[in-house]
């Protein structure tokens, strides 16, 4: 592996420049790159499939240990602290950081490995802007067990810096959708078997205790704000909501995904250990 250490003497040397902060948002997501930060993360990374540009480390003794085949696959800078720090702009970075490239754009059958389990969930996110409440989502989705995640042109980035931190990599092991066509998408599902669940602020919605799951399940998130566009409730085929008290009037989004997809996924299990 020594061949694939390499000591770099200055922030400024071109061969770090995707781990800048301002290449990261001009450039990333249109080049295909992301980078994950801490030992923990980058530990997550190693261990996925994702391919890896190469890493970045204050010190020699931060190298992770590395996987058999992905011994000699990518550099590892080395670089002092003084430096990442000028380089990333702030001190999170735990001395250790890796440049990894994005998955392919999947389609939502591609997501699905192109076949659908009998019983199965599918998380569909619209205008989640706050990177925060997109990585809650993501661990969320993924530690609760649905089998894809498909998100609007407005959504955060899910391979953001914030959203892979609060997701703790989850991000690297759920089938990720990032639709240009998500009332496309959507039909698509419907095509498949999947029955579609509006989450609403409403009395006249169907309180989460009452909804039995489809086999086939499409939950709706939307926005922090103002939740969905109505013309896509509207679409769904059924309306829910979480029946509160004391006067509360909503969840923040990232809480509230988690309490419907525990009620689905628990639903899911009962299903299939019939």
């Amino acid at each position: 592996m020594s061949e694939h250490i390499i000591y770099v003497d200055s922030a400024a040397d071109p061969r770090l420049i995707r781990y800048r902060r301002e290449f990261e948002r001009k450039r990333h997501t249109h080049e295909g790159y992301f980078v994950a930060e801490s030992q923990f993360l980058v530990q997550r990374l190693l261990d996925s499939d994702l391919e890896i540009a190469s890493i970045l480390v204050d010190g020699i003794e931060k190298i992770p240990p590395l996987p058999p085949h992905r011994v000699g696959t990518f550099p590892i800078y080395v670089i002092s602290r003084e430096d990442v720090k000028e380089l990333v702009g702030y001190n999170f970075h735990r001395g250790i950081m890796a440049c990894g490239k994005r998955p392919e754009r999947k389609s939502i059958d591609a997501a699905l490995d192109g076949e659908v389990p009998p019983i199965s969930t599918v998380l569909a996110a619209s205008m989640i802007g706050d990177f925060e409440n997109l990585g809650a989502i993501t661990r969320t989705a993924c530690a609760f067990g649905a089998d894809a995640i498909l998100l609007d042109g407005g959504c955060a980035d899910p391979f953001s810096r914030r959203s892979l931190r609060v997701s703790t990599g989850h991000a690297f092991k759920i089938p990720i959708v990032e639709s240009t066509d998500f009332a496309g998408d959507l039909a698509r599902l419907k095509s498949l078997g999947f029955e579609s669940f509006a989450t609403v602020l409403s009395d006249k919605a169907t309180p989460l205790s009452q909804v039995q799951r489809a086999d086939r399940s499409v939950i709706l998130v939307g926005n922090e704000g103002y939740g969905l566009e109505q013309e896509t409730v509207t679409a769904c085929d059924h309306r829910m909501t979480i029946a509160m008290q004391r006067g509360s009037d909503s969840l923040n989004v990232a809480m509230a995904t988690g309490i419907f997809l525990y009620h689905f996924c628990y639903l899911q299990s009962a299903l299939t250990s019939e």
